[in-house]
């Protein structure tokens, strides 16, 4: 899912994807606007349109990834012959490592340059593809997930940003917005992709098809993009190579508590993961507000007005949004008895809900603001997921398109304001501090909703659906309250 701004002061803004960054985000490319031609001494501009589509391609295929994958963890359950609890960490895998990796891109652009930070991530990307389809046990699998997600973490936020460097200001909006739009039709186009791929009989298609997709991308990419020379006089700026292992260890330690809590875990292992996840996050807090460097997660823009509300809604977004993929195609599997291509149809009327409210939603917020847009959002998705979670148990199919493109409608008429007041107050050499701190607590939040799936569906017996969504719709509830510490129409 992408949200965007809605204005040029803000970028384009990827939610539900594995691994993202903004065009504003750390190294816009210095990319040499005229070449000469062989022989003629003519000047000629650099071919945009056609590198602008191989970067939307490379965009769609990671943000595909995470919504092909969810409606086939039923199909990976059985193949593995291994519990729910113990498969949500194929999709938690790959949202963390692609988090992990955002805070290193600024650096990498700097020291090697932005195609080759795009054609790194891409390849890491390929790598971890061909290791999914290899793995024969759970743990090869999540381990491959890694690999895989760190690619990812690199591959469309480099995508955005080559794109930002390539268009010429005055079509930079559109060209963001077609990149934008791209990437958009991924939670609509992923279940079905992937219910048509499972239909082949072997679940190894699910990653087997991004290997011919990232070749042609790496060929379109070497023949269209122009190299990003990289200068040498630049600083590269420092990586905070030990905040981001505090802050990936402690949260990996809380979801692990989460986690043995679904599977029954006896003993006292989920309170000692959970003391142990928060004293590393609370030595994080610690770093973050006493470095003088550009922490991994820089917490101390939340102090300003309008920031902290704004990602702790964003956060709340990616929480709904992730607990839906997960949550839908296995409700529709456990209750119409739906698989395969149809399994992925709930979570397609939401993705297209979502891709008519993005651009509507950026569109209205310069026009009176994040407050009551994400207002109505939030109390849309409150009242749309509570419904289903009061008549999850014999809602006719149909109904239940309906509801969740209704859904959808709402939450990206949350999300999409709600990017664009984060990014306002924020001046240009912040916005990549801005960008990371979105995108990490949006991946972290989408990770906690995917392990608390599988605590749910464990404990909580064939009433698991009406639990989850209850929570989703608490959720949808908190962001109306948050809401409310959202500026207003914009000046």
């Amino acid at each position: 899912m992408e949200v965007k701004s809605g204005a040029h002061d803000a970028p384009t803004t990827p939610v539900n994807t594995p691994a993202a960054t903004a065009t504003a985000g750390p190294v816009p490319p210095q990319v040499p606007p005229r070449r000469r031609g062989a022989g003629a001494g003519a000047a000629t501009r650099v071919r945009t349109g056609p590198a602008v589509v191989v970067l939307a391609g490379a965009a769609l295929v990671a943000v595909l990834d995470g919504t092909v994958v969810a409606v086939a963890l039923d199909r990976l359950c059985a193949a593995f012959d291994a519990p729910l609890t113990t498969i949500v960490w194929v999709t938690i895998a790959y949202l963390l490592a692609a988090a992990s990796a955002l805070p290193l891109l600024g650096y990498a652009s700097v020291r090697l340059g932005g195609r080759t930070v795009f054609l790194a991530g891409l390849g890491l990307f390929g790598l971890g593809s061909l290791l999914c389809a290899l793995a024969g046990s759970p743990a090869t699998l999540i381990a491959a997930r890694v690999v895989q997600g760190f690619g990812g973490g690199l591959l469309e936020p480099s995508a955005m940003a080559l794109a930002a460097g390539l268009a010429r200001p005055e079509a930079m909006g559109r060209v963001l917005a077609a990149l934008s739009t791209v990437v958009n039709v991924a939670p609509a186009a992923g279940p079905l992709l992937g219910g048509l791929l499972l239909r082949t009989g072997d679940w190894q298609w699910l990653f087997l098809v991004n290997l011919p997709l990232g070749l042609a991308v790496a060929a379109g990419a070497l023949v269209f993009v122009p190299a990003t020379p990289r200068d040498p006089g630049a600083a590269a700026p420092r990586a905070d190579l030990g905040g981001l292992l505090l802050l990936t260890a402690g949260y990996v330690g809380l979801l692990y508590a989460v986690n043995r809590a679904g599977e029954h875990a006896a003993g006292a292992t989920p309170l000692v993961a959970a003391a142990g996840g928060a004293v590393l996050l609370a030595a994080y807090v610690r770093h973050a507000l006493r470095t003088r460097a550009t922490p991994a997660l820089d917490l101390r823009l939340a102090r300003r007005p309008g920031i902290g509300a704004g990602l702790a809604v964003m956060s709340l977004v990616g929480l709904i949004m992730y607990g839906q993929v997960s949550a839908l195609p296995v409700f529709a599997a456990d209750h119409y008895d739906l698989h395969g291509l149809t399994q992925g149809g709930l979570v397609c009327a939401l993705g297209l809900g979502l891709l008519v409210s993005m651009s509507a939603g950026g569109w209205a917020s310069d026009r009176v603001g994040a407050r009551p847009l994400a207002r109505a959002g939030g109390a849309g998705v409150a009242v749309t997921l509570a419904v289903f979670a009061a008549t999850a148990g014999h809602l006719p199919l149909a109904a239940g398109l309906a509801l969740f493109l209704a859904t959808g409608l709402a939450l990206g008429l949350a999300a999409s304001p709600t990017v664009a007041a984060l990014f306002r107050p924020l001046a240009p050499t912040e916005r990549a501090a801005g960008t990371t701190a979105l995108f990490m607590s949006v991946q972290f939040a989408a990770s906690l909703s995917v392990a608390l799936l599988g605590l749910v569906h464990t404990h909580a017996g064939a009433d698991w659906a009406r639990l989850q969504f209850t929570v989703l719709a608490l959720a949808g509830a908190g962001i109306c309250l948050l809401a409310t510490r959202l500026p207003g129409r914009p000046d």
